[in-house]
């Protein structure tokens, strides 16, 4: 039924359902609870009636349900139901000076699980002491409906008062969360740093992950009172992070929970491992070859790494294309994801790779950058995106036309010394020399890049909830993908065959001359 019509149906109706309340309970106080009932259970059911000719008996016959509804309540709860002491207790009474108080607890944290309409028009009526056409001109609906929400906001604080409410973990120990996002659409990064610096964003999405949760569980669940909650989860709504669906929000994002991560990396331990043993049995051509290029035998094996991850990302971004999701128009699609990890501090966040840079090519078309930013490197090393024109400038010779300022930074990264490149630089013969002289292992990388990426899939998949499947599926292929290679590294540095990059070492990142 339409909700304009379904409105003035009930403001036209409002008197006789009071009626039809006081003349079976014969109690102002009673009926008014139980014509709030009827009203309540009218505008949640009208939406299945079809015809409106038909609207009277429909609401008469609610009337009599909620009634005998009423009835059978009140008989069962008749020795637990307690009422508000409005009198003032004596001071010399401290039994009634405690209940009192826990009363008032308890009528303030009901007050802060209200939804927004009916909290403003409780707050108006019994706080503010407004009158019902006052409120309804400050709130733009009718005196009724401010009657009703009177009506619902008394019978939902005077049922909650006799709940026991206990607080989910998150009330007390607040998940860390961080998101993330890939794909060709632009975003603008502020957003996704600020759910690391805001823990309620993060703890909405990981409350209503697995099952459709009501505002007010939501707010039990993280501890917060509803009018703090109330904008925040709009946003998340806004940006399709949040789906409502009957009055229930559920998250629309994968989220690699600390289950699923766990699950993901402990499947690929093995894996892993076995790779990076076999990679550093291949036969060592690069380092006789080239050896001589680098200051010493880590920036030699680190330069070989980065060159053999850069090939591998090129051969098998075809076998995770088939993860990939595309719109209508045949475009892929970008992927917005969260990861949660157990603890409330920021120190267990994984260092993981501060960027991949995997051939960016100069806006003069003079070379391309390939630098991969991992934790053991970060002393020499702080390649950015936008550097790009100025390493490539400075690797073709073309130093001295850099600005001051430019010549100043790179001189100050290291990644100049006395005008002249302080990282590898490969001529495009070199460069398709290095691409055979490393084929068994970037074989290898691929194998585990490959491999990596249908475990994080399926695992992925398999512990999302259904209707964001497909989408996770997507999301454990993607990242993982980059992963795969973050985890090789970590391999062959336990294993004792990398070490960290010392500061004032060369950079180990490399530019490709066109």
């Amino acid at each position: 039924m339409d909700r304009i019509k379904l409105e003035q149906l009930i403001t036209k109706n409002m008197k006789s359902i009071f009626g039809f309340a006081l003349t079976r309970l014969g109690n102002v106080r009673d009926a008014e609870y139980l014509a709030s009932d009827i009203l309540y259970e009218i505008i949640q059911s009208a939406e299945h009636l079809r015809d409106e000719e038909r609207f009277y008996g429909f609401m008469w016959r609610i009337a009599e349900n909620t009634y005998m509804d009423y009835l059978r309540k009140k008989a069962k709860s008749a020795s637990r139901s307690a009422e508000l002491d409005e009198n003032i207790a004596d001071e010399s009474d401290f039994l009634s000076v405690e209940i009192l108080k826990e009363d008032l607890n308890l009528l303030r944290r009901e007050l802060s699980l209200l939804s927004k309409q009916y909290r403003d028009a409780t707050v108006l009526y019994y706080i503010q002491g407004l009158s019902c056409s006052e409120i309804a001109e400050i709130l733009q609906i009718s005196t009724e409906m401010v009657k009703y929400y009177l009506f619902r906001a008394r019978k939902i604080i005077r049922e909650g008062m006799s709940m026991e409410r206990l607080y989910g973990e998150k009330s007390y120990r607040p998940g860390v969360f961080e998101i993330d996002y890939w794909g060709p659409t632009k975003f603008n990064p502020n957003e996704y740093r600020a759910f690391k610096e805001r823990k309620i964003k993060g703890n909405i999405l990981l409350a209503a992950y697995y099952s459709p949760m009501t505002i007010q569980e939501i707010s039990i669940e993280l501890g917060v009172a509803l009018p703090y909650l109330e904008d925040e989860i709009q946003l998340l709504v806004q940006r399709q992070y949040l789906v409502c669906k009957s009055g229930k929000y559920l998250t629309n994002i994968p989220i690699f929970t600390s289950e699923c991560t766990r699950e993901i990396d402990g499947r690929l331990e093995e894996l892993t491992a076995s790779v990076a043993k076999r990679f550093i049995a291949v036969s060592d051509e690069f380092c006789s070859r080239f050896g001589g290029r680098f200051d010493n035998e880590n920036l030699t094996r680190w330069q070989k790494v980065l060159m053999c991850l850069h090939y591998s990302l090129m051969d098998t971004e075809r076998d995770v294309k088939k993860y990939y999701r595309k719109s209508a128009d045949g475009n892929e699609l970008g992927v917005i994801w969260g990861r949660s990890f157990e603890g409330n501090t920021d120190d267990e966040l994984p260092k993981g790779i501060q960027g991949i840079y995997n051939g960016c090519p100069s806006g003069d078309g003079l070379g391309g950058v390939i630098a991969m930013n991992f934790r053991q490197v970060l002393n020499a090393q702080h390649f950015e995106f936008g550097m790009t024109n100025h390493v490539v400038c400075t690797a073709v010779d073309c130093y001295e036309q850099l600005s001051k300022e430019w010549k100043e930074r790179l001189d100050k990264l290291g990644y100049a010394d006395h005008g002249k490149a302080n990282f590898a630089v490969w001529i495009q013969e070199e460069y398709r020399e290095l691409r055979e002289m490393l084929g068994e292992s970037i074989a290898l990388v691929s194998e585990l890049n490959r491999k990596t990426s249908e475990i994080a899939a399926s695992v992925t998949a398999d512990l999302a909830p259904a209707h964001i499947r497909e989408t996770a599926e997507y999301v454990g292929a993607v990242v993982y993908r980059f992963r795969s290679i973050e985890n090789l590294v970590n391999a062959l540095f336990d294993l004792n065959w990398l070490s960290a990059v010392e500061n004032r070492e060369k950079p180990a990142i490399c530019v490709v001359k066109s």
